[in-house]
């Protein structure tokens, strides 16, 4: 699921890989848990298709959501923790807060 919706994402239907991407992340929490990788993998490719729908306050929320849990989970210095912080810092960028 998590793939498809990332492939219609690059195909351009946005609403339908947020549509995917919603189902992905609620199956993934209430089968995963919320901070299993592949629920927090989720949480940021749904944060980039808000982004890329224009919805900046809601890729926001949900990146610092990913940020804390990876940061909590993985720690600080991991990679994954890492790329949610530029990714969270990308979409500041947008909304002018740095």
């Amino acid at each position: 699921m998590n793939n498809l919706a990332s492939t219609l994402r690059g195909l351009g239907d946005l609403d339908s890989a947020r549509d995917l991407h919603e189902q992905t992340l609620a199956a993934r929490r209430r089968v995963l848990g919320d901070d299993h990788l592949w629920t927090l993998l989720t949480m940021s490719y749904l944060a980039e298709t808000l982004r890329a729908l224009g919805d900046l306050r809601g890729a926001l929320k949900l990146h610092e959501q990913t940020l804390a849990a990876r940061q909590r989970v993985l720690g600080d210095d991991h990679p994954d923790t890492l790329t949610a912080m530029d990714s969270l810092t990308a979409v500041r960028s947008e909304l002018g807060e740095l």
